[in-house]
């Protein structure tokens, strides 16, 4: 991938900068919280500078002062762990996943606890079935998170010396694809290709299939660290 690292912090992708007052901190999760709310009610239909305004409680010339429109403050809301899971998610807060000595292992765990925190956040899953069909502000927004994501997961896994090739970027893109659709497709059917999409069992098979296929990449005497 081409994007840029993730330049913010590892426990959370907004930065607290001291020239933001605690009010103003305030202020703003209130009308990002507030978006996450709205679309878990109505949807993306439901989002509007004075529904938004509404919903946080607070007078909506903060939306334009604090994030210069609605679509700053949607930018905003897909970069906040509500929407996208954060490293600490996937990996562990203190990389407990890189720690294990079969990179196949690893590879697969990772699979697991995305596909786990993707399938916790239905607002995300709306959003990415929403992708399929829009180019917009939002939908740009939450590429850009996915993107620089991708690159900081991708850094952290070879500073842990899990050895990346271009095949395996290939086949991590075909598994992340097929996770965000079978989990929008989970919500309205129950079973795809004769697999359960709509149970944990279902997912648990398909994770550990996708563990199987890393082997191709990873035999049993790979090294997990550079020698």
């Amino acid at each position: 991938m081409s994007a840029t690292p993730h330049p913010h912090p590892e426990d959370g992708p907004i930065a607290k900068t001291p020239r933001r007052s605690k009010r103003r901190i305030a202020t703003e999760e209130k009308l990002i919280q507030a978006v996450g709310a709205l679309l878990r009610e109505g949807g993306v239909d439901a989002l509007g500078v004075n529904a938004v305004d509404r919903e946080a409680g607070v007078d909506k010339v903060l939306i334009y002062r604090y994030f210069d429109g609605l679509e700053g403050l949607l930018t905003r809301y897909s970069e906040s762990v509500d929407f996208w899971p954060s490293i600490d998610e996937i990996l562990g807060p203190d990389r407990e996943v890189l720690a294990d000595p079969d990179p196949q292992r690893v590879a697969g765990r990772i699979m697991a606890n995305y596909a786990r925190a993707i399938r916790s956040r239905p607002v995300t899953v709306q959003l990415l079935a929403w992708e399929c069909n829009e180019r917009n502000a939002l939908t740009i927004a939450v590429e850009d998170v996915r993107e620089r994501w991708a690159t900081q997961l991708n850094e952290e896994m070879l500073r842990a010396g899990l050895p990346l090739t271009p095949q395996f970027g290939v086949l991590a893109a075909l598994f992340t694809s097929a996770i965000h659709y079978l989990a929008i497709r989970s919500r309205s059917i129950q079973r795809f290709g004769g697999v359960d999409v709509g149970s944990d069992a279902g997912w648990d098979a398909m994770i550990e299939t996708m563990e199987r296929a890393f082997g191709a990449f990873y035999p049993p005497d790979t090294p997990s660290s550079p020698s």
